[in-house]
């Protein structure tokens, strides 16, 4: 039977099988050791994600083996090379970009990606090329080796083998390996829980560690299985929430009630970083940050798919976008009997949303109904695009203005546009680039890039709004009784020399990109700046507290005025910044002089945060309050 079993042809066949679990695990690992996609935590050569590769590739080898027609396999397998090139591909650029790994919930937001297609394009330099070009050659041999492998070891048995293969594989991956790899945590005890291998898998809401811990392909399946395997909502998880408000009663201090009555204006300045404001590109805004009240800390973490969404979100309703990934959308039939329009509504307030783009984009239409707005207004349904991008639409348009005056007192929440997206690369007209450099060519040249010099002067077209605001509701004789928040969505991730955004911005990493501007502007206000560090989650208090809503203390975040309230930003990833020093999760860098058990603090309470914010989503947990 050996002697039968063990001659040329077979060994060349069992080569043949080899050369193609080899190519599936190569560009997978291709894919996880670039510096993008590695973390701290785990190395590429690690043997988990490696056991993992070598399982799923033999899997799919023995799959594309049953096909007994040569040119059918050949095709099906180019298929699957390119599905898999094409997501490793795109994961790649979108980490590059966002600096995370999306997940299959997130491509829910697909629709919106074509507004960032020449953005993409840009990410195409030579280290992106040299990987296409290495998933092209790796799938040539593929190619090659599946439509002549015919593997007839065993003969007719060999049907059979491969099946029984199959599901063994399968299972072992789902089932036996867990097991193995991730039972002990003898060697985890005293560092930082949130990284192991054994909170990653069961968690699932860290992607880009999931991927450097368990490869592309487990991430893929597990995924998939998640989404699919939704487990239901436990009496435990509402419990465990209510146990978390318990003690997040609102407290009375020196800012209570300071602004109650007045009209609020909430602006969420799309793509305005903290380098952008001085004098000569946001003239206005500098001058109401000195007037007003001015946090020079405040941090907009990215959660979830969407920072722009996830930070209108958080700001409204005190809830981050679920760090998991999955899309506000699907939690657009929640109530929301908390957020700022029902709230403010109870207090005989209009509320009202306004925008350049149309409802359907991420669904604001339907998220902002179920918040309780009475009305999303797009400025396309009243002008032609390229006036639309314009954020002074909002004062210029008769039809809008009156939209926005009509009735008060109002809550308005407005998200301004015209500083959206990089110049480089982007599609005309949709950036508006060479509209704002004719308006203003005086940034031309103003930096040593040209992105630079078009964000600045589409950043004076956001401050013009604020300035003919200012005009427009003096002369109606609202001014008076109006207050004004504004704030940044989210630092300028789409900007490709992120090492000179870093320069401008005086930022070290990522997580110190993340700091925007924060202000409150209010005729007759006391002038402050706040150094406290503050993040999107704290803004819901800070306004309930000042217009004095009551909102039962349900919130996750920090009354900005509370005294009690050191202050601090904190990622999904775990990292965190305070004003006495920092963790980055993804070097591993402690800054400061914290005690273990001050690191300890922090740690439990991010990821009690990141949870029990997963379960208001999932509980849907303002229903039956």
């Amino acid at each position: 039977m050996i002697r039968r079993w063990v001659n040329k042809k077979n060994i060349v066949e069992l080569a043949k099988y080899a050369g193609l679990v080899f190519c599936f695990v190569a560009i997978e690992t291709i894919f996880r050791v670039q510096p993008e996609i590695r973390t701290k935590w785990v190395s590429p050569w690690d043997e988990v994600p490696i056991v993992y590769d070598i399982l799923w590739a033999a899997i799919m080898v023995s799959v594309l083996q049953m096909i007994p027609i040569k040119k059918i396999r050949g095709g099906v397998y180019l298929f699957l090379h390119l599905f898999l090139c094409v997501f490793m591909l795109s994961e790649y650029i979108y980490c590059r970009i966002f600096g995370r790994i999306y997940g299959i919930r997130t491509l829910q937001y697909a629709g919106e990606a074509h507004d960032f297609g020449g953005i993409v394009w840009s990410y195409f330099d030579s280290a992106t090329w040299l990987i296409v070009g290495a998933f092209l050659f790796i799938g040539a041999i593929g190619y090659f080796l599946i439509t002549r492998a015919e593997l007839n070891v065993l003969y007719w048995k060999s049907a059979v083998l491969r099946g029984v293969f199959v599901i063994a594989g399968c299972s072992g991956c789902m089932l036996v390996l867990p097991h193995l790899f991730l039972t002990s945590e003898s060697a985890e005890q005293g560092g930082m829980t949130y990284v192991f291998k054994k909170t990653i898998y069961k968690e699932w809401i860290d992607n880009k560690r999931a991927v450097g811990m368990f490869g592309a392909y487990e991430f893929l399946t597990r995924d998939a299985y998640l989404l699919c395997n939704k487990k239901p909502v436990s009496e435990e998880d509402r419990a465990a929430v209510s146990t978390f408000f318990q003690n997040r009663d609102r407290t009375e201090n020196d800012m209570t009630g300071v602004l109650e009555g007045k009209n609020l204006i909430l602006v969420l300045m799309e793509s305005i970083d903290d380098w952008l404001i001085n004098e000569k590109t946001t003239p206005t805004m500098c001058r109401m940050m000195e007037e007003g009240i001015n946090f020079t800390n405040m941090y907009t973490p990215i959660f979830g798919g969407a920072g722009t969404l996830n930070s209108e979100f958080c700001s409204y309703t005190g809830i981050t976008a679920p760090a998991n990934g999955i899309p506000l959308v699907n939690y657009t039939n929640n109530e929301y009997s908390y957020s700022l329009p029902r709230l403010f509504g109870q207090d005989g307030y209009t509320s009202k949303a306004f925008h350049y783009n149309v409802g359907s984009y991420y669904n604001r239409q339907n998220i902002h109904n179920a918040v309780g707005f009475e009305k999303y207004i797009s400025y396309l349904d009243y002008e032609e695009d390229l006036a639309a991008q314009q954020d002074s639409t909002l004062t210029r348009n008769a039809e809008i203005y009156q939209e926005f005056t009509e009735k008060v007192p109002f809550f308005h929440f407005v998200i301004t546009f015209s500083a959206h997206s990089t110049m480089v690369g982007s599609p005309e007209p949709y950036s508006y680039k060479d509209e704002a450099i004719k308006l203003y060519p005086e940034y031309k040249g103003m930096y040593a890039s040209e992105e630079m010099d078009a964000i600045s002067a589409k950043a004076r077209l956001t401050d013009d709004m604020f300035s003919e605001l200012l005009v427009r509701l003096e002369e109606d004789g609202l001014l008076e009784d109006t207050v004004i928040i504004a704030y940044g969505d989210h630092y300028n991730y789409t900007i490709v020399d992120q090492e000179y955004l870093k320069e401008l911005s005086d930022a070290e990493n990522v997580y110190e990109l993340s700091k925007t501007p924060f202000f409150i502007w209010a005729e007759g206000i006391e002038p402050q700046e706040i150094s406290k560090v503050v993040n999107t989650t704290d803004m819901y208090p800070t306004i309930c507290n000042l217009f004095s809503l009551d909102n039962h203390g349900y919130f996750t975040g920090n009354d900005v005025f509370d005294p009690d309230y050191e202050g601090y930003a904190y990622w999904q990833d775990g990292s965190w910044i305070r004003s006495d020093g920092a963790y980055y999760s993804e070097s591993g860098e402690v800054k400061g002089t914290m005690s273990n058990d001050e690191m300890k603090e922090m740690r439990e309470m991010i990821s009690e945060k990141l949870k029990v914010n997963q379960l208001i989503l999932e509980t849907d947990y303002f229903r039956q309050q």
